[in-house]
């Protein structure tokens, strides 16, 4: 059931499912709470799952000043805090892992683990940078399907495009429906993002990290495998994915979650 929480001069959708030890969902860029919807039952069972859309997108509101990587983890912790939660496990893919690695740097206390799901600690090199730009001027002259368009079938390994066409449309539909003022302000926050590299290392919550092999955004020798872990931490290498494991090797992501549970709850 969907539940709303106020969050500075807007709200924010929020759903929870199950009960015990929290696992906190946060979706990535173009996506919403709905992205989960297949994954999270299984999950649900044995845990109490809170799945949110973040500022900008969904059915979530752009707070006054944007939505950089802070304002989407502060909105989280204030669902927390809602829910009188003290620590979750924050399961971040993509833009999610970048707002949970904001949080990690901001207030680590609030952070049983950390799964970045398809996510990295970098900060967005200039050819990146340029893209989002280009992409915002898309946006701005109301042709945001373009981006869905172009964005979307890259989200999955090419080899996976036939076999996951569901889920591909799935993706698209959400895609559709973030609000153009939400994009344009996530692709904003997404540039401005610093280099979290050293604050992962160093930090004492333990990381799980998820990994496609044939993910098109993250590189996998120079990027994810060259990523420092801290202490007591993982790594899971999807061998037939790209950047939505979640749907493309479900089950393997699902078993690695719950073997990175059992060593923190």
């Amino acid at each position: 059931m969907d539940n709303f929480q106020g969050f500075r001069d807007t709200s924010v959708r929020f759903r929870v499912a199950g009960e015990g030890f929290t696992l906190l969902f946060l979706h990535g860029y173009l996506e919403s709470l709905e992205i989960w919807e297949s994954f999270i039952p299984d999950l649900a069972r044995d845990f109490r799952v809170v799945t949110l859309d973040l500022p900008g997108h969904g059915q979530s509101g752009v707070p006054e000043g944007g939505t950089g990587m802070e304002v989407m983890a502060s909105a989280a912790v204030a669902l927390l805090d809602h829910l009188h939660i003290d620590k979750a496990l924050w399961v971040g893919h993509s833009m999610g892992g970048y707002a949970s690695l904001a949080q990690l740097e901001g207030g680590h206390e609030r952070m049983q683990g950390i799964c970045l799901f398809h996510s990295h600690t970098l900060a967005d090199i200039p050819q990146v940078r340029e893209k989002r730009k280009r992409e915002i001027q898309i946006v701005e002259q109301g042709q945001k399907r373009l981006l869905v368009m172009q964005n979307i079938p890259n989200m999955f390994a090419p080899q996976n495009l036939v076999a996951f066409e569901k889920e591909l449309e799935i993706t698209r539909n959400i895609a559709r429906k973030t609000p153009d003022e939400g994009v344009i302000s996530a692709l904003q926050g997404l540039m401005e993002r610093p280099d979290r590299s050293q604050i992962l290392a160093e930090s004492a919550v333990p990381c799980l990290q998820i990994v496609g092999r044939y993910d098109q955004y993250i590189a996998y020798e120079e990027v994810s495998m060259a990523t420092r872990l801290p202490p007591k931490s993982g790594r899971l290498i999807l061998e037939h994915s790209g950047h939505m494991g979640f749907f493309e090797e479900k089950a393997r992501c699902l078993e690695g979650i719950r073997r990175f549970l059992a060593a923190l709850v």
